[in-house]
C-alpha cells in the first residue's frame, strides 16, 4: 500500500538531495572501479556503507523501490572478498536504475499527486461558525497559513451538518448570532460535549450574550473579543489543538545519518514531540543529560560507538534505566534482533523506515509511559492530580495567560469541619466524600482547568480565562451543588458538607504561583473567619463580611428571599432581607439612612408600600447615585418595567427567573 510522505519529510528531502546524490557516487565510483578490475578495500568500504545509509533512508522519503537496490548493492559489497567481477555489469545496472529512481518524485508526494490535491488527513479542520463573512474570511485567510482547512458556516444549523460531515479539530464560535444566543450556546455545548470532544473557542463584542462562565459552564475552551487581530485568535486555536492532542513528551534520536535524523524530526515535531537530534555518537551522553527525554530513538549501525554500546550504558545508569529505547536497524537477521533486545531495548523499526509505522510505535511506547506517569501523578483517593502535577499544570496556564493576554483564576478550597466529620462517621465516611469531591470538581471544571490536591482536605483550581469575578461564581457553583450531597457513615448516620475557598487572579494578585497562592490563602481565610460555607475573592474583610450589607433583598416572600441571600452569601456578598416597603424607604432613604448598599434588589408587589413607590423615595433622596437598583417584576408587568428603567432602575428580571440568572445580573449591578 502507498505511503503518504508529509510535506515536512519532503522538506528534508529537498535539504538532503544533495548529500544523498554523493553516497550514489560513491557507488558509481565503486561499479567502475569494479569495470576496470580494480575495486580497493578502501573504496568498498566507503561504497558499503553508503549504500547501507541509502537502504535504511530512501523509503521513508518516498523511494521504496530505491532502498530495495541499495539493499542489493550493500549485499554485494558485504560479500566475502568482495563482489565478483562478473557481478560487476548486473551491479552497473542497479547503479544506473537508483541513479533514475531518484530523478523521479517520490512516491506519495504532493507533486506526484498533482497540485491542489492534498493527502488524505493533510491540515486540522477548523470550522468557523458566525454571520459575519467579513471577520470569518479574515479567520480563513489567517488559518490556511498555518495548516489548517478552514470551513465556514453563517448558522447553527450550517455548522452541525458541517461537523457532522467532517468532525472538526477545532472550532471557532461567534457569540453574536443574529439569530440567538440560546442557538450558538447549544452549538458550543454539542460540539465540546459529543464523543470527541472539540476545542471551541467562543468570540464575544463588548455587548456579549454570554459571559466566560456561561461559555465555559457549556465546555468552551476559551473567550476572546471580536476585536483580536486573526492571527492572534488562530494562535490561540493551534494552543487548543495541540493541547488536547499533543503527546507533551521528548525525544532524544541518535542516527550518524543527518537526513535520517533530520526526517524523524519532520515526522515526530507534528506529533507534539520535542525532538533533539544528535549525529555523533560520541557526544550521546551529553545530549542525554541534556535533554533528559521520555524516549530514546538509537540507530544500530554507527561508527565508534554503536547503538547497542549506548542502550546498555543507558540501562546500567540508574537515572536512565527504564527510559524506553527503540532501535532502527537495517539488520533484521534473527542474530541482530535478539543482540538488540539482549542490550535492553524496548523495541525496533526495520529499516527502510515507514512513517506511520516509526510514528505509531513511539506513541504506543510514550502512552505507556504516560501511563505509568499518570498513576504517579494522580492522586489516586480523589481521581485528581497530585501536588506536583497540578502545580506544574498551573505555571503552564499561566503561561498561556501571558501568552494571549488572558485572566487567570486559582481557587483555593478547603472542606469545612472535615475532621469532626471523619471523627463523627468514620474515616471510610471521610474517604468517600473525598472521592466524591474529587468527581464532583472534575465534572464542573473544563478539561483544560487544572485540579489538583494539595493535602488533606485541601485543593486547587486553576481557571484559564477566568477572571476573578467569573472564577468566584464558578466555585460558589460547586458549593451549592456540594451542599446537597449526603455521607453516610458507620450505624447509618448521616452528614452534609459545605467548603470554603478564597479565588485569586493572575497576574492582579500575584505575579507567580507563590504569590498568587498567598493571596487565595488570605481570601480563604477570610471566608472561615466570616463563618464559613462561603467563596470570597481576594480583597474581601472579614469583619466587612460580619458587618454593612453591600446587597439588600426587598421581597416579602420568605421561601424565595432565603434562596437569594443563600445564593448571595455564598459568592461572597453581604446581605440584609427587608420584608416590607415601608421598612425599606425607612432602611434605605433618608439623609442618615441605616444602610448604604451596592445594590438593592426590589420586589414590585410588597406589603407596607409598593416597590415602584420605594424606588421614587429613594430616587427623590438621591439614593440612586451611590446605590443601583434591579427590580423583580411580574412577567406581563410591562408597564411597571418600563416606568421603573424611568424612574432610575438599573435593570430588572421578570418572575419566575432563574437564579444564576439573576446572580448575573447582580454581579454586573455590583461591578463598577
Amino acid at each position: 500500500m502507498a505511503v503518504h510522505v508529509p510535506a515536512a519529510v519532503q522538506a528534508v528531502w529537498e535539504r538532503s538531495k544533495d548529500g544523498i546524490a554523493r553516497r550514489v557516487g560513491t557507488l558509481e565510483e565503486a561499479v567502475v572501479a569494479m569495470l576496470a578490475g580494480g575495486l580497493e578495500d578502501d573504496l568498498r568500504g566507503r561504497a558499503e556503507r553508503d549504500a547501507h545509509k541509502l537502504a535504511g533512508s530512501l523509503g521513508m522519503f518516498g523511494f521504496p523501490r530505491g532502498s530495495e537496490l541499495a539493499r542489493e548493492l550493500e549485499q554485494a559489497l558485504a560479500a566475502p572478498g568482495g563482489p565478483a567481477v562478473s557481478d560487476a555489469p548486473r551491479l552497473a545496472e542497479s547503479v544506473l536504475a537508483l541513479r533514475a529512481e531518484l530523478d523521479s518524485q517520490p512516491a506519495g508526494s504532493d507533486a506526484e499527486r498533482g497540485d491542489g490535491e492534498r493527502a488524505p488527513g493533510d491540515g486540522r479542520a477548523l470550522l468557523l461558525v458566525g454571520p459575519d463573512s467579513a471577520l470569518t474570511g479574515r479567520l480563513s485567510a489567517e488559518a490556511l497559513g498555518r495548516d489548517l482547512r478552514p470551513r465556514t458556516a453563517a448558522t447553527a444549523a450550517a455548522a452541525r451538518e458541517l461537523a457532522a460531515t467532517e468532525p472538526p479539530d477545532a472550532a471557532v464560535l461567534d457569540m453574536n448570532f443574529a439569530e440567538g444566543g440560546g442557538e450558538s450556546l447549544k452549538l458550543l455545548e454539542d460540539l465540546a460535549g459529543g464523543e470527541t470532544p472539540v476545542p471551541v473557542l467562543a468570540l464575544t463584542g463588548s455587548e456579549a450574550l454570554v459571559d466566560r462562565v456561561e461559555v465555559a459552564r457549556r465546555g468552551g475552551r476559551g473567550f476572546l473579543q471580536r476585536t483580536r487581530a486573526a492571527g492572534q485568535v488562530i494562535d490561540a486555536v493551534t494552543e487548543a489543538i495541540d493541547r488536547r492532542g499533543a503527546v507533551e513528551a521528548k525525544v532524544l534520536a541518535v542516527d550518524d545519518d543527518a537526513a535520517v535524523s533530520a526526517a524523524l524530526e519532520a515526522l515526530l515535531a507534528p506529533r507534539g514531540l520535542a525532538v533533539t537530534t544528535l549525529n555523533d555518537p560520541l557526544g550521546f551522553w551529553d545530549a542525554l543529560e541534556q535533554a533528559v527525554p521520555d524516549l530514546l530513538v538509537l540507530d544500530l549501525d554507527m561508527p565508534e560507538l554503536d547503538g547497542i554500546d549506548l542502550c546498555r550504558a543507558v540501562r546500567a545508569d540508574s537515572r536512565f534505566g527504564q527510559l524506553p529505547v527503540v532501535f532502527l536497524t537495517g539488520r533484521t537477521d534473527a542474530a541482530s534482533v535478539q543482540r538488540i533486545f539482549e542490550a535492553g531495548a524496548d523495541d525496533y523499526v526495520s529499516k527502510p523506515i515507514v512513517g506511520p509505522e516509526l510514528v505509531t510505535r513511539i506513541l504506543n511506547r510514550l502512552e505507556r509511559v504516560k501511563l505509568f506517569r499518570e498513576l504517579a501523578e494522580r492522586d489516586i483517593l480523589t481521581g485528581v492530580a497530585t501536588r506536583r502535577r497540578s502545580t506544574a499544570m498551573v505555571e503552564d496556564l499561566m503561561a498561556m495567560s501571558d501568552r494571549f493576554g488572558q485572566p487567570l483564576s486559582l481557587a483555593l478550597i478547603d472542606l469545612d469541619n472535615f475532621k469532626q466529620l471523619n471523627d463523627r462517621l468514620g474515616h471510610a465516611a471521610g474517604d468517600a466524600t473525598l472521592r466524591r469531591f474529587g468527581e464532583m470538581l472534575e465534572r464542573a471544571f473544563r478539561g483544560e482547568d487544572a485540579i489538583g490536591r494539595w493535602g488533606g482536605e485541601e485543593f486547587i483550581v486553576g481557571m484559564y480565562g477566568m477572571a476573578r469575578d467569573d472564577g468566584v461564581q464558578r466555585a460558589a457553583e460547586l458549593l451549592e451543588s456540594f451542599r446537597g450531597e449526603k455521607f453516610t457513615g458507620r450505624d447509618g448516620a448521616a452528614a452534609q458538607l459545605s467548603f470554603s475557598a478564597g479565588v485569586a487572579e493572575y497576574p492582579r494578585d500575584g505575579r507567580d504561583l507563590h504569590e498568587l497562592y498567598h493571596a487565595a490563602d488570605e481570601a480563604l481565610y477570610t471566608a472561615k473567619d466570616a463563618g464559613r460555607d462561603r467563596v470570597l475573592p481576594v480583597g474581601s474583610n472579614a469583619a466587612a463580611v460580619a458587618e454593612s450589607p453591600d446587597v439588600v433583598e426587598v421581597e416579602d416572600d420568605q421561601a424565595l428571599a432565603s434562596l437569594l441571600i443563600d445564593s448571595l452569601e455564598t459568592r461572597g456578598h453581604r446581605t440584609r432581607w427587608i420584608d416590607d416597603g415601608q421598612d425599606a424607604v425607612a432602611a434605605l432613604a433618608g439623609t442618615t439612612p441605616e444602610a448604604s448598599p451596592a445594590l438593592v434588589v426590589l420586589d414590585v408587589d410588597l406589603p407596607g408600600l409598593d416597590g415602584l413607590s420605594v424606588l421614587r423615595r429613594l430616587a427623590r433622596d438621591d439614593v440612586l447615585s451611590r446605590t443601583r437598583v434591579i427590580m423583580l417584576t411580574a412577567r406581563s408587568g410591562e408597564t411597571e418595567v418600563l416606568e421603573a428603567l424611568e424612574l432610575g432602575a438599573f435593570d430588572h428580571v421578570a418572575k419566575p427567573f432563574s437564579v444564576p440568572v439573576l446572580m448575573q445580573r447582580i454581579r454586573r449591578a455590583v461591578r463598577r
